[in-house]
């Protein structure tokens, strides 16, 4: 005959799965689409602005059934950034992102704060997440607007400017220093997460 003790743990431990399996239920898995779009636009002493484009992004969010972000993490090839028009620009921002040794760039999402429903449809929310660019991690807070839609889908947008200097990378410097970068980045970004299959 079950002891006393038994029982009792059956008990908690049922509790515990009616407690716990609802959240997982109601915590939806998306991926990232392929026309989704992310782009870093910077300064030059030869030209107002430049432009290189992660022609690559792969990731996975969760979300539950409020619509709130559980989590999200997101990888770049480092040699996927590209600016869709010089391969001098190009080798120039792999050097500087150091991609020969260092293969991603990564975005971890650490909490969400600020979370507002501002439409049937639309939401704000601020992201408090780990940037890691050439091995160096820094936290860094992103507001963003969100849009769900029909189909399923789910498309934030927002921006963040940096420094490079922050992760200890130096800016390209090209045609033996006729040709400079500025220090400061913004990174913009078009995410489009579909559910995952």
């Amino acid at each position: 005959m079950p002891s006393l003790k038994f029982k009792l743990l059956l008990h908690v431990f049922v509790l515990v799965l009616v407690l716990v399996a609802p959240v997982y239920a109601q915590t939806t898995e998306y991926v990232v689409a392929p026309e989704s779009e992310m782009y870093v636009d910077g300064t030059s002493n030869q030209t107002p602005e430049w432009r290189v484009y992660a022609t690559q992004i792969d990731g996975m969010l969760s979300m539950n059934e409020e619509g709130r972000v559980d989590s999200v993490r997101l990888v770049i090839p480092s040699k996927m950034m590209k600016s869709r028009k010089s391969p001098i620009m190009d080798r120039g921002m792999h050097g500087a992102l150091k991609a020969d040794q260092h293969a991603e760039i990564v975005y971890e999402l650490v909490s969400v704060s600020d979370f507002t429903m501002t439409g049937d449809d639309t939401f704000t929310l601020n992201s408090t997440g780990n940037l890691t660019i050439a091995e160096v991690t820094k936290e860094i807070v992103i507001s963003i607007e969100g849009t769900t839609q029909e189909d399923g889908r789910v498309h934030f947008s927002g921006s963040h400017a940096l420094l490079m200097s922050d992760y200890d990378l130096k800016p390209p410097s090209l045609m033996f220093g006729a040709y400079r970068t500025g220090d400061e980045l913004t990174v913009t970004f078009e995410l489009i997460a579909a559910p995952a299959e």
